[in-house]
Parts: structure tokens; sequence; C-alpha cells
């Protein structure tokens, strides 16, 4: 009767050691979860950030990646086909490079020549096609010298 009292406290320190392994292996694959899903997000919404002289000399490497680049729209025509919801302008920097754009959206209301433009997209060596336009504008309303700012995304 006395080895049957000490073997109960073999099987539960084995018992409890199984679980303590289970525990810990499924901790550990939810924490790899959870950092493979943070690592993906990071990257998929990741964007290099370059001006257009810069976007200019990455060249082949630029291309058909999500990026950032600045600029300031040009005096150039801008045309927008409401029907189709197509805008075309260009935007340039300091250097006087010019990158022609196109966005597949509304017409910004704030787009107009000299308004500083941050565009988020792809560039495939000819155009930069615009998801995202953000337009800094000095705005006229307020008294002091202060900025308007304008989002706007593309539909397709």
């Amino acid at each position: 009767m006395s080895e049957e009292a000490m073997d109960l406290p073999v099987c539960s320190s084995r018992a409890a050691r199984r679980n303590r392994i289970k525990f810990l292996l499924g901790g550990g694959v939810i924490a790899l979860a959870v950092v493979y899903l943070i690592f993906t997000a990071t990257q998929s919404t990741a964007a290099y950030f370059f001006t257009i002289g810069e976007l200019y000399e990455r060249g082949e490497a630029a291309y058909d990646r999500y990026i950032r680049v600045s600029g300031k729209v040009t005096d150039a025509a801008i045309q927008f086909d409401p029907r189709d919801l197509m805008l075309r302008f260009q935007i340039a920097d300091e250097s006087g490079q010019t990158l022609p754009v196109v966005f597949h959206g509304p017409k910004p209301d704030q787009l107009r020549p000299d308004a500083e433009a941050i565009l988020e997209g792809k560039f495939d060596g000819q155009v930069f096609t615009a998801q995202t336009i953000l337009l800094k504008c000095p705005s006229k309303y307020e008294e002091e010298k202060g900025v308007v700012e304008e989002k706007v995304e593309a539909v397709r």
C-alpha cells in the first residue's frame, strides 16, 4: 500500500510536466504567429519616401514598389475626366525635374499649381500611378499663415 501512495506524486508530476510543455509550445506558436502578422503588416504598408530626383536615380529598383514621392504641382495642364474618374497632372521638385502622375479617383479640391503634394503609389518608369494624394496648400481663410491638408484615396 505504501508503494501505491508513492506512485501518485510521480504520475502527477509527469502530468504537470506534460501540461507545462504543452503550455510553453502553445504559447511559443502564438507568439510566433503574432510576430509574423506584425512583420507582414508593416511590410505591406511600408513605403519608401523619395524626391523625384531620387526616384529617377533608383531606376528599375523603384519600379512596381509601393513608394512615396513629394513635389509641387506644376503649371502644366491638370486634366480630369469626371466620367472615368481619371486625373492626370505633373509634380516637380526643387531642381525642376518633373514626374507625370495618374490618379483614379475624385479630383481633390485643393489640387492647383504650386500645391505641395505627397503621393503614395507605384512607378513604372514612365508614369507614377498614385493610390493616395495628400495636398498641402496655404490657407486663404486663416489670418495667420496656416496649412490646409487634404487626403484623397484612389477608387480602383
